[in-house]
């Protein structure tokens, strides 16, 4: 139970599910692992729920009645048996990507917790989706489905493709590869939106550390390789995309850093 003695419907179907699982999971190892008959099979299940409904903060809640309440709400709720196929093919359909950021991390003033919720709602679960939708001219449409102001939707999807810096870590050698001493050492920045908009598509963004430009080998939306110099394995990085706001993250990699040169000898020095 959560507050005052409520619970999301979806957490009672859920659990009910869940426990409905083990119980195919229980005749499933008889089967296969006893080496025992099978003698019924569940088809499907039809369940009546006594009681309260309440709406808060655009949830559905419910509070189980007693057996002498007259006033709740009866549910009526049958769980039917679904196919592999059945499976599968839903389960293709609802899918993101699991690098996908959820469209809860747009913690900013564009959206409110009830405007996310909202997008939840008609399936947009992740910011990439959102961009997607807005790539195909869909915001309108989102906006009317939804209800949410359009300029409050831009607001949001401009926040969604600003740079984001997640990690700033030693770039090594693949697992099996040797590591090459001629090449210099890498490092890697991961995050999303990592390339910006240029005249012939997609380029790498600018990258800095303390107003000082780093070298860019390589970059994918996720990821950046950079080149850096000796004093550049700690500080204050910032990636600029053209037309976005700066993302910027403090790291210190010096331990990777690569060792000095020697000094020459004092007879070297004249």
């Amino acid at each position: 139970m959560t507050d005052q003695g409520t619970l999301p419907l979806e957490f009672f179907i859920q659990a009910v599910q869940s426990q409905l699982d083990k119980a195919q999971s229980a005749m499933a190892m008889k089967a296969r692992n006893l080496n025992l008959p099978l003698t019924f099979a569940i088809k499907d299940i039809t369940l009546d729920l006594r009681a309260h409904v309440e709406f808060l903060r655009n949830e559905i809640r419910i509070r189980p009645a007693s057996a002498t309440d007259a006033q709740a709400s009866l549910f009526h709720l049958v769980f039917a048996a679904i196919t592999r196929p059945m499976i599968e093919e839903n389960a293709t359909a609802m899918a993101d990507d699991p690098n996908d950021r959820p469209i809860e991390e747009l913690k900013d003033d564009s959206l409110t917790e009830d405007n996310r919720r909202q997008l939840e709602w008609i399936g947009v679960r992740t910011v990439d989706k959102l961009k997607e939708l807005n790539a195909s001219g869909g915001v309108s449409a989102i906006g009317r489905v939804t209800g949410l102001p359009v300029d409050r939707l831009r607001r949001a999807l401009e926040h969604a493709s600003s740079p984001v810096v997640d990690h700033v870590l030693p770039f090594g050698p693949q697992p099996g590869v040797l590591a090459d001493a001629s090449q210099p050492p890498l490092m890697r920045v991961q995050g999303h939106n990592l390339l910006s908009e240029g005249p012939g598509g997609r380029v790498a963004p600018s990258v800095t550390l303390g107003g000082q430009p780093m070298a860019v080998v390589r970059a994918s939306e996720r990821e950046l390789v950079l080149a850096p110099q000796a004093h550049q394995w700690a500080g204050e990085l910032s990636v600029k995309a053209a037309g976005a706001p700066a993302a910027s993250m403090s790291f210190d990699l010096t331990p990777f850093a690569p060792p000095a040169p020697p000094a020459p000898p004092a007879g070297e020095l004249a």
